[in-house]
């Protein structure tokens, strides 16, 4: 069982390029949520969300211009790279010097768009114009054949960032594509971290990426999840009383992971070590968490379990903290059930209140915040927290940041589908 720590981390976040940017932003309460302009987001949907900065992408591939000219210009992959090249670069580390790269895996959870995705968003297409509107399917197999002589741009030419990553730096190790909804980023720190600790591969690229696009607001507008508040500025409100749903966000977060021994062989710096990850699920429904909490309680204490750590000793918490009435709540119930009373003295705060749900890309973005709690002795507060809720009565860190000497930070994700997930963060001794 070999030591797994962090080496390099990169952010996009709608606040802008890089985690200084992002932790700066964060321990000044800064709201990264705006008005939509995008004209296609409309109708029913509320008009906000943290939206992709705009910035010169080109800046970021000075010293891979081959890179760059590969993407399309429209394409979120090119923002989202520029996280990858953060982490890469902190981490000293550049693939293609070297020898063999089987040794590397690359386990960036992201999500995009399917050629049959691509097709549902054009349905009247594929529907007769008959008294039972059936499926026609000869319009269909014309629309694949368009596809696959390249006339459908999304299917044929885009990339998933885990394989364009994989691709272009020409990494052979193993490259895993996660998909388990909000507890994705963490589910893909947490499989690397095992293949690291158990000696399969010495070096993961890992992480989540998401951009949040009309089908998917729609989606959980339509379940209800979204906020209905228009108010960029107060519209995302974990652990308040008054929350009513989350805000969809866009982001990266990506982390070099990498064995304690090539770490030190390779005489880079390290910022973390992982201790510890728990994985279960409700088996409840598709779209409600477990009301009693009963495998979000079990994720934190096997994660806890697994570092060989007291709780006692964990010095703050990144909640999931959605600002939707039962995730905030059972995600609360499951703090209390882990760590008793102690779960009084946790400071708790949610990341989402300034920059939104990133679904995908938000874990790996927490544990970022996380590491940076453990090596900046600050913890960043939740925005927008007003009126407490009598049910949710701990330690949320409202509105201001505050100065704390962090040795164990605990990552908690839990998404849709009843994916519950913890990762634990510590100092390195």
């Amino acid at each position: 069982m070999r030591r797994v720590v962090v080496t390099g981390m990169g952010a996009v976040t709608p606040f802008g390029f890089g985690v200084d940017l992002l932790w700066d932003c964060l321990l000044k309460n800064k709201n990264g949520i705006t008005k939509i302009n995008d004209r296609n987001i409309r109708g029913e949907i509320v008009q906000i969300a943290g939206c992709l900065p705009e910035a010169d992408i080109k800046q970021f591939y000075k010293d891979t211009p081959e890179l760059c000219n590969q993407i399309p210009e429209d394409d979120s992959i090119k923002s989202f790279f520029a996280a990858v090249h953060e982490a890469l670069t902190q981490a000293n580390l550049d693939p293609r010097k070297m020898e063999s790269t089987d040794c590397i895996a690359t386990c960036i959870a992201d999500r995009k768009m399917s050629f049959i995705q691509y097709i549902d968003q054009y349905a009247p297409l594929l529907k007769e114009a008959t008294d039972n509107n059936g499926f026609n399917n000869n319009q269909y197999y014309r629309l694949l054949k368009m596809a696959k002589i390249g006339k459908h741009t999304p299917f044929d030419d885009s990339d998933s960032i885990n394989h364009f990553v994989a691709r272009n730096y020409h990494i052979t190790g193993p490259q895993l594509s996660i998909a388990t909804a909000c507890a994705s980023g963490n589910n893909a720190i947490g499989e690397a971290f095992l293949k690291i600790k158990h000696g399969y591969v010495d070096i993961a690229i890992v992480g989540g990426a998401y951009n949040f696009d009309l089908s998917s607001m729609i989606g959980f507008t339509r379940l209800e999840a979204l906020t209905r508040n228009p108010d960029p500025e107060t519209a995302c409100r974990p652990f308040d009383a008054q929350r009513d749903g989350f805000v969809m966000g866009s982001g990266c977060g990506i982390l070099i992971l990498e064995s304690f021994e090539s770490a030190e062989t390779r005489a880079v710096n390290m910022l973390a070590e992982v201790l510890g990850y728990g994985y279960f699920s409700d088996a409840y429904r598709s779209t409600d968490p477990d009301p009693e909490a009963k495998s979000s309680t079990a994720t934190i204490k096997a994660c806890l379990e697994m570092a060989k750590i007291n709780p006692s000793y964990v010095g703050y918490i990144n909640a999931h903290g959605t600002s939707t009435k039962m995730n905030d709540m059972i995600e609360t119930i499951a703090i209390k059930n882990t760590f008793k009373d102690y779960a009084y003295s946790i400071p708790i705060s949610s990341t989402k209140s300034m920059i939104g749900h990133s679904i995908m890309a938000s874990a790996a973005i927490e544990g970022i915040v996380c590491i940076k709690s453990i090596n900046e002795g600050a913890i960043h507060p939740t925005r927008n927290w007003q009126k407490g809720d009598p049910k949710l009565d701990l330690d949320y860190v409202p509105n201001e940041a505050r100065s704390a000497k962090v040795e164990y930070a605990l990552s908690n994700s839990f998404g849709f589908g009843g994916q519950n997930t913890s990762i634990l963060y510590a100092n390195l001794k």
